[in-house]
């Protein structure tokens, strides 16, 4: 039998689709052997690891509201932050609501999951790319999805962290080092500014901010392939599964379903050559 593992990319609001697909990957008889995420996709590779089925990982993704995990600090703090220019300021959020949703996870620890799991998040105190395969479960996700400017870093043993699609938009190689599989599936959500055609960027009004962001996201997606031909240099079967659904964000959670069931339809159709 083929040991597979699963890789669940970054991609900002993009949980619900990475329910979407691992429920097609059950559903075609797949059963990983472990799973790794970063950011939206260290959520769901954390509810699949734990041990949740597809049922529960639905109602728990479809009930979320914005204001389920909407912590900001009082406005006369933002304001004076606004007027020091954001200086010393790290964030809007808190980030104490969405530790609160992730309190609906089976387990609280990586010890004790069904299945092994990695998760990255960017270590600001060591300034590198931290794996957590061990340790706090909770403390983990909301550190891999803390997205800068919007949530605040998260303290772990000292450290300070933030999204781990910062610096590991698909980690791969902790998964490929983690359990050793014959293939891993790669669930890739695609940066919203590298979804379009070469030089479709120029049909738009872009800014500096624009350019910066590109730049951060085209140097996110060399350092995946550059894992991606790593892994398969070690004999692993790489296979990268783009399902194209509508990117999301924090005002557009109602479409979650629906980006659930595309994301589900599509992968049906393209696992049906890898079963």
């Amino acid at each position: 039998m083929t040991k597979t593992g699963v890789v669940l990319s970054s991609g900002f609001f993009g949980f619900f689709a990475h329910a979407g697909f691992l429920a097609s990957v059950r559903e075609a008889g797949i059963d990983p052997a472990g799973y790794s995420g970063a950011s939206s996709g260290a959520i769901v590779a954390a509810m699949a690891s734990s041990g949740m089925g597809d049922d529960d990982i639905k109602r728990m993704l479809f009930k979320v509201k914005r204001e389920d995990f909407w912590d900001p600090d009082p406005w006369h703090v933002i304001l004076k932050n606004i007027l020091a220019f954001f200086k010393g300021y790290p964030g809007y959020l808190k980030g104490d609501r969405f530790a609160r949703l992730l309190n609906d996870l089976p387990v609280r620890r990586f010890e004790d999951c069904k299945k092994p799991l990695a998760i990255s998040a960017a270590n600001l105190t060591r300034q590198n790319d931290t794996i957590f395969t061990s340790g706090d479960l909770i403390d983990a996700v909301r550190a891999s999805g803390a997205v800068p400017m919007l949530f605040k870093p998260v303290e772990i043993n000292e450290s300070m962290y933030v999204d781990g699609g910062i610096v590991n938009k698909a980690p791969v190689k902790a998964l490929a080092d983690l359990i050793k599989p014959d293939r891993i599936f790669v669930h890739y959500i695609s940066s919203g500014n590298m979804a379009g055609s070469m030089n479709s960027f120029l049909k738009k009004r872009i800014t500096p901010w624009h350019i910066y962001q590109m730049s951060i996201s085209i140097s996110r997606q060399e350092a995946y392939q550059r894992q991606c031909e790593l892994v398969r240099q070690q004999g692993i079967e790489v296979v990268e599964i783009k399902t194209n659904t509508p990117e999301l964000g924090p005002n557009q959670l109602k479409l979650g379903p629906d980006a659930y069931e595309t994301a589900k339809r599509s992968a049906d159709k393209i696992l049906l050559n890898h079963i």
